[in-house]
Parts: C-alpha cells; structure tokens; sequence
C-alpha cells in the first residue's frame, strides 16, 4: 500500500534576506507547487522567538516528492526561493504518513 508522504524542511533566511523579498518569493513557490501534480497541502511556518522557519508540504507519493524535488533546482522560481535561505540551515526529511485528518480550507 503507498502512502501519503511528508516533506519538512527547517531552515533560515540568510542574514541579507528582507522580509519583503521572502514575502515574495514565498508567494511565487506556492504557486509553482499549486501547479505540481501529488503537491497536497503545503504549510509555512516560522518560530516567533527566533528566525527558525518550517516547511510541510503533503505529497501523494514519494515518487511525487522526488519529482518535485529534482523540479526545484532546476526551476528559476525556486532557484530564486532557495537563494534567500542559509544554506548551512537547511534540514529536509521525508516521512511517511500513517495517519491523518482532512484539512478543511
């Protein structure tokens, strides 16, 4: 049986990061995710306290994960995005789901 999976990335912005230019790019990620096929859900979220922030994103497949994984680098959009993490920060893990609710919008 397959399962769901989920992708949680922790990072941080780099230090010449403006929150404007992160607020934007964000919004660009999101709508190239909204146009993956097996992208499920996505969350962001960032620690109030610190400049700590976590990606979810729900995938239909590892297989889609992978995919849209190998689409990221190579894609201006998140090329862009990934230009304004701390690449030391990054940490990306893969889990699969063994439970779960709907999400109502």
């Amino acid at each position: 049986m397959m399962s769901n999976v989920i992708e949680i990335v922790n990072f941080k912005l780099a230090e010449t990061t403006q929150p404007e230019e992160f607020t934007a790019a964000n919004a660009a990620l999101q709508q190239f995710l909204n146009n993956q096929p097996g992208v499920l859900y996505r969350s962001l979220a960032k620690q109030k306290s610190d400049n700590i922030y976590v990606d979810v994103v729900y995938f239909a497949t590892m297989a889609d994960a992978k995919r849209v994984q190998e689409a990221f680098y190579e894609n201006e959009i998140c090329q862009q995005f990934a230009k304004l993490i701390e690449k030391e920060s990054v940490i990306l893990e893969h889990y699969d789901v063994l439970s779960q609710t709907c999400c109502d919008s």
